[in-house]
Parts: C-alpha cells; structure tokens; sequence
C-alpha cells in the first residue's frame, strides 16, 4: 500500500481543529471548510454470518440521505453501495441487486440486528500550495460509538484522513511522510468495525451455536462438567431474548440444541455429578425441550415450504396457500404460549437455581463416583462405551430394517456427537475428523429418514384440520397428498441409503479410529 492510500492517522483526544491547522501550516497554507455530522450504523446476524465471511454491512447516514454499503474485512474496499432510507432487517426487504443476494445467501433464515452506532462529526481541510490552489483534502473525525449494550456513548480516537487531489499525489504522500515522521500517530484502520464494537464491550464473533471447549487434560471431571454446562447455560440465556420476541427462527433453535445438550451431558457422563442434582435437572430441561418443541416444529415447515411449493407442477404451488395461511395460524398460536412460558416464573427459576448451583463452590450432595478422576479417562470411557452400543444396535437396525429400530440408532448416534463435541478438544484434532465425517454421514441419512416420516405425519394431521368449506380445499389436499408422497419416497430412498452409511461407520479403518482415540486412552488412563 502507497502512502496516499492510507486512511490517516489516530489522533490524541485532546487535539482540536485550531490546533490541528497550525500544525498543518497556519491559516494561510490550511483552510478550514464544512463540517457536516454522519452517522454509521453496522449490522449482522446474530451469529455474524456477514463477519464470519469477512464483510461489514453498514449503513452511512449524512445530510445528503442514506446508503447501505457492503464492504470487504479490515481494510478492504467498498463492494456494494445502494440508496435505502429503511432499517435493513430481513434480506428480502433491501433493494434487488448484487448487495441484497450476497446479504442474503449468507444469512439464510436469519434476521439482521443493529450492532453498534457510530456518531460523528467531520470537519473538512484544503491544503494549499503557494499558488492557492488545493493539493490535499483532509477530514477531522470526531466519534463516538453507542449502542443497547452501554447506557452512554464511548468516545472512539479522532482521526485525521488524509485525501489525495488528483495531480498531486506527490503533496499527500510528502504530508503523510511529514506528519509520520514529527508526530508519529499511528495509523487509523479502514473500517470502525472493530474499534467501535470493543469500544462497547463486544468483539465480532462473540457468539456461536458451536460448542467450542477447550478442556485440558488431567482435569478433575466434576470440572470439566461445570465448565460444559455453564457455556450450555450461557448459549441457552442468550437466545431467551430473541426466541421470546421471535426475531428469527435460529434463535429457538440455538436454545433447542443447547438444551438437548444439556439433557445430554447430565444422562450421559454418569457417576460425575450427584445424583440427586442430576435427577432434578435432567427432568426440568426435559420440560424445557417439551415446551419449545411445538414452535420449533412449526419453524421447520415454515422454512421448508418454498422447497415443497418447488417440489410441485407450477400449476400446483399456490395451492399450498392454504395449508401456508394454517401454519401461520398455529405457530403464531404457539409462540404466544411459548413467550408466555419464558416469561413464567418455571422457566426463569429453572435458569436462575441452574447458574447458581453451577456457580457454587461445590455441588451440593454427594459427590459422583468419578467426580475426582482425570476427565479424558471419564470421557474416554463413556465415549467408547456409547460408541460399543451404536456398533451394537446398528447391525441389528441393518440385519431387520425396522423403522423403530433407526429411529433408537439415531438417538444413540446424537449422544456419541455430544460427546465428542464435549470433549474433542482432549484429543488430537486431525486424527477426530474421520470420526466426525463417517458419524456425520450416519446421522445425517437416519436424520431424512425420520425427518421425512415425521414430515409425512404432520402434514396429514394438519390437512385434517382444513375446514371442507373453505375455498381451495380440495386442491390443497391433492398438494399436500403430493407433499406426502414426497416425503415418504424420500424416506424409502434413505431408508435404502442407510446399509452404506452404517457400513462406512462399520468399517475397519473406523473402528480402528476409535479404538486408537478412545479405548485405547480409556485403558492408557485407567
């Protein structure tokens, strides 16, 4: 990068425009010209889709109008840039072009949410040569970030950009030089992404649905457990908010998957915990999952009802209104009752004796067997066991073919995932990614496999609920027996890919992973 493509440079606080041009030369070589107040405002999912990809979506308010801008990390270049006076929420709402279908395949199902608010001002700078004439443009920035996340705004550091008139290269680069050399500011980055998030206690990427862990080995397993289940709480409480106020689908099921982890963890690593502790709070979690369950079922049909009306004759799909107009008739039905449980007084004791018995010094009763043993060898142990008894009932599911059968191997396979996303961190990274892929394959065919009887069944008991006189019936019926008949040949079609998958997971070379990772640890520890 040249000097005259630089940004600028952070100035000290205390540093003022009067001050500033006789540092550039007094009033004769400076003038001072507008100053104008914008304001930035950034957004993202919830998860930082749009980060995660590297890009900054923001929205730059003057005096002129507003415009939405899609940039490149860091100090990347502005790729997209668009006139919209709205609040940029769902991708469908920005105008059509190439911001809104990169916004939106990133996002997918999720909302945009507001991140943080830069407010500034800027004051604007000519540097004159010996004829008068301009040959740099300047801007002093003063700013300040704010957000829901503080009660007042932060003062970021000023900065000073330095802009290049065309011609005169040479007197930017020779200003940049000067200023480097008498003052020695640092360089101001490209983008107030970073700065203006820190400035409000947050960092992109400070949430994730995956479960990172960085447990060690040789640590107590009563430890290893509270550490587990305090980031499972963490995740559950973050997503209270925004599954109450349904922002998006995600967020219901963020708190899903981290309570069926929780359930998980407590049945799963046995003789760790005390046992009336563990009694208690697998049966409230259970609770939990019962409540969100009707939601989270309704979700699904909501996102996947573009792929079934593209399933069907184009002549066909509007037909599917109705059975649309239902879905969002019960789910709205059933967010309100499941609000209603968030805001009960069940739910919120649940979270609150949950993080105070984690947060305690010790658990109260006594304390699980192994409660004191290393935890890879706790790990070790429950994941070779779990993985002995998938080996077990998977022949049989491929020997029988029976339905019930798949449906408990999958069950199985989803404990094995817990555990060795609880505890992957106790092993050598590369030598789990065989493990992970083969088990992921596994469960991904029983998944369609009950996921599409599952499908099948609810769209039956929800065609039942059509009122006959209403216009449209009949046809409705016909696309959702069409729906049905999908549903139930894609099941046939995994039920028939199931015999390769379990073989894959079967074979020699895995199971001589899993011998190498998790008996043999069992064993080296015991």
């Amino acid at each position: 990068m040249t000097p005259s493509q630089t940004h600028g440079f952070l100035l000290p606080h205390d540093l003022d425009v009067v001050r500033l041009v006789q540092l550039l030369g007094g009033e004769r070589d400076c003038r001072m010209e507008d100053v104008a107040d914008f304001s930035l405002q950034f957004f993202d999912s919830f998860d930082w889709r749009l980060a995660g990809a590297d890009l900054r979506l923001f929205q730059l308010e003057t005096p002129h109008g507003k415009l939405l801008r899609l940039k490149q990390g860091g100090d990347g270049e502005v790729l997209e840039s668009v006139e919209f006076d709205g609040l940029p929420v769902w991708p469908a709402d920005l105008p059509p072009g190439a911001l809104r279908d990169r916004v939106g395949e990133l996002l997918e199902m999720r909302v945009l949410l507001p991140l943080v608010t830069v407010r500034g001002s800027a004051t604007d700078l000519c540097l004159l040569n010996d004829d008068g004439k301009t040959v740099v443009r300047l801007q002093l920035l003063r700013l300040s970030s704010e957000s829901s996340e503080v009660s007042e705004p932060r003062s970021l550091w000023p900065r000073l950009r330095i802009l290049p008139v065309k011609g005169y290269a040479d007197d930017a680069d020779a200003l940049i030089a000067r200023l480097s050399d008498e003052h020695e500011w640092p360089q101001a980055p490209g983008c107030l992404f970073e700065e203006s998030l820190a400035a409000v206690g947050r960092e992109p990427g400070d949430y994730s649905s995956k479960l990172t862990l960085s447990i060690r080995p040789r640590r107590m397993a009563v430890d290893a457990m509270r550490r587990i289940l305090l980031t499972l709480l963490d995740t559950i409480e973050r997503n209270v908010e925004g599954t109450r106020a349904n922002l998006d689908s995600e967020f219901l099921h963020d708190l899903r998957v981290a309570t069926r982890r929780t359930r998980s963890a407590l049945g799963q690593v046995k003789r760790v915990l005390p046992d009336a502790m563990v009694a208690d709070f697998k049966e409230r979690f259970a609770w939990l999952g019962q409540v969100t369950g009707p939601t989270r079922d309704l979700d699904v049909f909501l996102l996947e009802l573009p792929l079934y009306r593209a399933s069907l004759p184009v002549a066909m799909r509007a037909d599917l209104d109705p059975l649309q107009q239902l879905i969002e008739r019960d789910h709205k039905r059933e967010q309100e009752k499941l609000a209603a449980e968030l805001d009960g007084e069940r739910f919120r004791s649940l979270l609150a004796d949950w993080r105070a018995l984690l947060e305690a010094d010790e658990f109260p009763g006594e304390p699980g067997w192994f409660a004191d043993l290393p935890i890879e060898r706790v790990a070790s142990r429950r994941i070779w066991r779990v993985y002995k008894r998938v080996l077990s009932d998977g022949r049989a599911a491929v020997a029988h073919g029976e339905p019930e059968a798949m449906h408990e191997l999958r069950k199985d396979c989803k404990k094995l995932r817990y555990l060795i996303e609880f505890f992957r961190g106790l092993y050598p990274a590369e030598d789990l990614k065989g493990v992970v892929r083969t088990l992921k394959k596994l469960l991904d065919n029983l998944g369609e496999f009950q996921d599409k009887e599952v499908q099948a069944e609810h769209l039956r008991l929800l065609a039942a609920e059509f009122d006959p006189t209403q216009p449209g019936y009949r046809s409705a019926l016909l696309a959702i027996g069409a729906l049905v008949a999908d549903s139930l040949r894609a099941q046939e079609a995994a039920h028939a890919r199931f015999a390769d998958r379990f073989a894959a997971f079967d074979s020699a070379e895995n199971r001589a992973r899993y011998k190498a990772l998790f008996k043999t640890q069992h064993e080296s520890t015991s």
